[in-house]
Order: C-alpha cells, then sequence, then structure tokens
C-alpha cells in the first residue's frame, strides 16, 4: 500500500513585486488513495483475482467467446474503465479539498464558513446542495475585496461573497446533473452570492460548460488555476508539478492493476 501524506508542508515562491515565502499546509483528501490502491477490479466476478482469471471467464462465456473477446485489451477497457471513474470521481475531491485548504490557509476562512447549503428541486424533490467553498466579503479587508470584484467583474455592491462550486473536470452529459447545477447558481444569486465555478481540466464535454457559462462565473483549465493563484495567492499548478515525486509513483501503481 502506498501512502500519501495526509498533510504536506511546503513553502513556495511567488513573485509580486517582490519575492515572498508562503507556508501553506494542504490536505490531500485519504480518499483519492483507499479508493485506487484498495479498488478491486474483479470484485464483481466470482472467484476472479487476476486479469488472467478474467481472461479465462471471458473465454469461457458463451456469448463472448465467439467474437474472440478473451483479449488483453478487452479486458484493459473493461476493467479499466471502472478504475478510470472512480479515479477522477477522486481526483474531483482532491482539487475540492486543496481549494477549500488553501481558502482556511491564506484567507483565514473558517471550516464552518466554507459552505453554503441551498435547497433544489430535483426531480420533484427537494434537496440540500451545498457549496465547494464560500468567501464572504465582510471577512476580508478592502485590498482583497477589490481583487475578488476586479477577477470576477463585479461592481461595489458585490453581496455577500463569492460561492464556489469545484470539478476535476466536467464529463457528465446528463442533463438533470446540468440542470441542477444550474439551480445552484440560481439559488446562489438569490442569496446575494456570487457563483463561481472552477473546472480544472481543460477537455471537459463542451456542451454543458458552453450552458453552465451563462449562469456561473466559469474558470476553465489554466484559467481555473490562475483564479486559485489570483485569489489565494498561491500556484496550485506548480506545488503539484513539484509534487511529481510523490504523485507519479501513486499513479503508476494505479495503472499497474489494469
Amino acid at each position: 500500500m502506498l501512502h500519501l501524506y495526509s498533510k504536506i508542508d511546503i513553502q513556495s515562491t511567488r513573485q509580486a513585486g517582490h519575492n515572498a515565502q508562503i507556508a501553506v499546509t494542504l490536505n490531500y483528501p485519504r480518499e483519492l488513495v483507499g479508493c485506487t490502491l484498495q479498488y478491486d477490479p474483479y470484485e464483481r466476478f466470482e472467484g476472479v483475482t487476476t486479469k488472467e482469471h478474467f481472461l479465462k471467464l471471458i473465454k469461457n462465456d458463451p456469448a463472448f467467446s465467439p467474437f474472440f473477446l478473451h483479449n488483453s485489451k478487452y479486458a484493459t477497457a473493461r476493467i479499466g474503465g471502472n478504475l478510470i471513474t472512480s479515479l477522477h470521481r477522486k481526483l474531483g475531491d482532491m482539487y475540492e479539498e486543496m481549494f477549500k485548504a488553501l481558502l482556511q490557509d491564506r484567507l483565514k476562512v473558517p471550516e464552518e464558513d466554507l459552505t453554503f447549503n441551498v435547497k433544489l428541486n430535483i426531480d420533484g424533490e427537494l434537496q440540500e446542495r451545498s457549496t465547494d467553498g464560500l468567501i464572504r466579503f465582510a471577512s476580508l479587508n478592502q485590498s482583497k475585496k477589490n481583487r475578488l470584484a476586479e477577477l470576477f467583474k463585479v461592481g461595489k455592491q458585490a453581496g455577500m461573497g463569492v460561492g464556489f462550486e469545484v470539478r476535476s473536470c466536467y464529463q457528465i452529459g446528463d442533463s438533470k446533473r446540468i440542470q441542477a447545477d444550474r439551480d445552484m447558481s440560481l439559488a446562489l444569486k438569490n442569496s446575494n452570492i456570487i457563483p463561481v465555478m472552477l473546472i480544472f481540466c481543460s477537455t471537459s464535454l463542451r456542451s454543458p460548460v458552453e450552458r453552465l457559462s451563462r449562469y456561473w462565473n466559469l474558470f476553465q483549465g489554466e484559467q481555473a488555476f490562475s483564479a486559485v493563484e489570483s485569489i489565494t495567492g498561491f500556484d496550485l499548478y506548480e506545488f503539484l508539478v513539484g509534487e511529481s515525486k510523490i504523485i507519479e509513483p501513486l499513479m503508476k501503481e494505479i495503472f499497474d492493476m489494469m
């Protein structure tokens, strides 16, 4: 079992007219490790524990054997697809947790103030949704308020604050999910909160992102990382690149499971 540190203390240098040492503690969610390295891709197949066992099972399957699906590439695609889905989900958790950690560390947002709850009518049922981060303008000095107002292109009457939805990537084209995200932005606006969506990948599905950009202040790919740096003063992308000695062997062990 590989262990990824739950907390990593790092020093980052940022040029902002002068060099400043920024001490930041980032929380890595342990779920990323738990989901992947403890993931059993053959759990649903009785008596199967290895790729070779799975291929033998497929070879003896009367529906699949005539089509020669007992092929290593087929096994990788079928078993690996489930693993990658779980990995993407946990990457989303990781980005959310790191962003919250930065809000706590850099803007001194108390943990209990990081979320704002709204109730949405989803398929005829009231469901509660929470933001992945919240900055209340009342807690900021004027300089930070001005910086956020400029970033999100709002006037002096900016409202109560900024509510965030954080995604590693938007890869779901489900209309109900898209509708719920749209309704979330409207609910935040009704509460006088600026809705901001951070999508860290640059390979999301185009259609839902274009639709949601009409309702959210949406930052995608490099823009999302730049927005985090503008908000917190911390270069998250450079940090992740700098942690390659931790991340690369973890990912290798994950892909070796396929």
